[in-house]
């Protein structure tokens, strides 16, 4: 990627970033099945996504989802069901206390649907995007957020463009994303789970290096916690082939 691109050669670059973000949308967004299995082993996924690793943990992460995909090894073998109640587990039920929506994160008292939701929601009004049942999935869960991301990635054309991503990570994503992945690297049942949160986050972290030079925009100093979290557990020692599902993301 040109560290100053024009138009012409940022637009290619964009739109890889913005499929990888829409395929991670989809993980963190619907429980896997036997289809989308097969879609990320034929993209060799994850080693189809455009960003490189940054980080300790994201090497890590991409070693254990490319073990778990491969199957070679019988303890990466794991069944759909099992794979199905992790998510649920995650993404569903709360079992793990482990939201993936930023309120719990972000709100002071840890409560869901507060501020940070709707200071998401004001971002999807600005292009004229929506969550579309926010009873269903909340504005500020994480697979919306991803998608957003990805339409801004797609639209980017300027600095102005970029730099709109830089600060809808810095004021959102960026703020609790490494919590999550590390409770959930801590607390899953499967090796894909534990391995794809941390992914994500380093994945994010990559784009948004990227977004120093091509969005004038450097990274913001750390910031103290919203509010104190308990003690973390410690971490774990790409295709178009899979496709959007339609009503889990914002709509235009």
């Amino acid at each position: 990627m040109p560290t100053d691109p024009s138009p012409s050669e940022a637009a290619p670059w964009r739109a890889l970033v913005a499929e990888d973000l829409s395929l991670l949308a989809r993980l963190h967004g619907a429980e896997l099945d036997a289809e989308t299995l097969t879609a990320l082993k034929a993209a060799e996924f994850p080693a189809c996504l455009t960003l490189p690793p940054t980080t300790r943990e994201g090497k890590e992460a991409r070693l254990l989802m490319a073990q778990t995909l491969a199957g070679d090894d019988p303890i990466f073998h794991i069944p759909l069901d099992d794979l199905a109640a992790d998510y649920a587990a995650i993404y569903l039920t709360g079992r793990y206390h482990a939201s993936p929506n930023e309120s719990a994160w972000l709100d002071a008292d840890g409560l869901e649907r507060q501020g940070p939701m709707f200071a998401v929601r004001e971002w999807y009004q600005k292009y004229n995007l929506g969550a579309g049942d926010w009873r269903r999935r909340q504005d500020d869960n994480l697979s919306l957020q991803l998608q957003f991301i990805a339409h801004l990635c797609r639209i980017a054309a300027d600095k102005a463009g970029w730099r709109a991503v830089a600060d809808f990570l810095d004021g959102h994503l960026l703020r609790w994303l490494d919590r999550f992945a590390e409770r959930v690297a801590g607390r899953a049942a499967t090796p894909f789970y534990a391995a794809l949160g941390m992914l994500t986050a380093d994945t994010l972290h990559a784009l948004r290096a990227v977004l120093v030079v091509l969005a004038d925009a450097p990274l913001p100093p750390p910031g103290e916690e919203v509010r104190p979290e308990e003690e973390m557990p410690p971490s774990f020692g790409c295709g178009d082939s899979v496709a959007f599902v339609p009503g889990t993301g914002p709509t235009w």
